[in-house]
This record gives structure tokens, C-alpha cells and sequence, in this order.
């Protein structure tokens, strides 16, 4: 009698009336059995989200190191202390005379829209201009939009290295005017958002509000599907 196994990609034919022939076959399933596990370790698979214009799904998603920065308040603040929220981030600076304006009034839109739940989804602007944006600085900003908003800021150096991780450059610009702080910052001008482990999914390039909503409320769901299965689990 012949009993057809498949093991993975890999199929074998046991002769069951001849068992002795087939056991260094047996070790040799065994012992690639554990070399998968060891070269190919489980991955926390994310969900499909939706798809929408101007809108591109990073997949894998890109989980992310904290970076110690400033809040507001000029309180120490890794932005680690985020994960339980999904959350929109901008790179920008509160002297830019653009594209940063435009984002914030988008935030405030949506924020205000109804769209998503602010228990669960928070905006947040990391400053690429630390030199001038004091916690200070950027609580006045914020005041301007939302006083839900949260604003960080801190060393350039240290905003570079988180920065590097959304793959938001950004640099010093050309001087502008007579001051001597007179000058712009180049960066990059996408939303990013970020799931509740600390993970990044996506990236916006001006794409509609409803975009914007249908991603943040994917991944509120995603979440809440998470903390379902675990509770079921304990």
C-alpha cells in the first residue's frame, strides 16, 4: 500500500510494508522541517487594505525603531508612544510656506470629518526643522489647527533617523531673506501611516480624504480583529 504525503513544496511516496527503507528519509524531512523554521521565521502577516488612488500599500510593511524627540510640551517622547493608535505623520516644519499649511488643514479636515474615530487614529507633525522649532514653536502651530495634534521636534540628527525609516528626506535649504535664521527646508511631501504595533503600511501623495479614512479605518479593524483573537486565545 502506497500513503502519499505532501510536506510543503515537497512530495514524498512512503512504501509502508517496507518502513525501514524510508527512515533517513524521515530525519532528513525532520531536519528540514527545523532549518525552515530557523531561516524562515514567522512573520506577523498584515491584512490586505483597500486599494485607492495616489495611495501606495507598502508590502511587507516596514516596522519601526523609536527615536527619542521632544513633544510640546518639551517632554521627552519616542514615538513609541503611539503604538495602540493608528496614525497619520507628516514630515514638515512650521515656517514652510506650502505644502505643510495644505497638509494640516487636511488633518484638521479629516479630524473633524466625522471619517475616522479619535480614540483610535491621531495626526502627528515631526518637525524637519529643529533648529527653529522649538516645543514651544510648535505648540503655537498646532493651537492653529487642532490641540489634538501632537507635534514633535528635537535634534535634526536624531529626526534624520526615524526620517530614514519612512524614507522622508529632507535638508537645509537655500537662505531666504536677511535674517539669519532666514532659510527653507527641502522634504518630502507625503503622509505616511503608521498601525497600531509601529508599523508602516502606507503612504498618501495627496490623495482624497476618503482614502485617507478608508486605510485608517482598515487598520483600526485590523486591530480590533488582533485583540479579538487574543483575548480568545487567554
Amino acid at each position: 500500500m502506497n500513503i502519499r504525503i505532501r510536506y510543503s513544496v515537497i512530495t514524498v511516496r512512503l512504501d509502508v510494508s517496507r518502513p525501514n527503507r524510508y527512515l533517513p528519509s524521515l530525519a532528513v524531512l525532520s531536519a528540514i522541517s527545523v532549518l525552515a523554521v530557523m531561516l524562515f521565521p514567522t512573520m506577523v502577516s498584515a491584512g490586505a487594505l483597500p486599494s485607492y488612488d495616489r495611495v501606495r500599500i507598502l508590502e511587507p510593511a516596514r516596522q519601526l525603531q523609536s527615536a527619542v524627540l521632544l513633544d510640546a510640551n518639551g517632554q521627552q517622547s519616542g514615538f513609541d508612544r503611539l503604538l495602540g493608535k493608528v496614525t497619520f505623520v507628516f514630515f514638515g516644519f512650521t515656517q514652510c510656506p506650502d505644502i505643510c499649511p495644505l497638509t494640516m488643514q487636511r488633518f484638521r479636515e479629516l479630524h473633524e470629518s466625522g471619517l475616522v474615530d479619535p480614540d483610535d487614529v491621531v495626526f502627528v507633525l515631526i518637525s524637519v526643522d529643529g533648529e527653529r522649532d522649538t516645543p514651544d514653536a510648535m505648540k503655537r502651530y498646532l493651537a492653529g489647527y487642532s490641540p489634538d495634534f501632537i507635534g514633535l521636534t528635537g535634534d535634526p540628527k536624531e529626526v534624520k533617523k526615524l526620517a530614514a525609516q519612512f524614507r522622508a528626506p529632507f535638508y537645509k535649504g537655500n537662505e531666504v531673506g536677511a535674517a539669519p535664521q532666514g532659510y527653507t527646508v527641502a522634504h518630502s511631501p507625503q503622509v505616511y501611516i503608521v498601525d497600531a504595533t509601529g508599523a508602516l503600511r502606507a503612504e498618501f501623495y495627496n490623495a482624497s480624504m476618503e482614502a485617507m479614512a478608508g486605510i485608517a479605518k482598515a487598520l483600526v479593524a485590523e486591530q480590533s480583529a488582533i485583540g479579538t483573537d487574543t483575548d480568545a486565545i487567554n
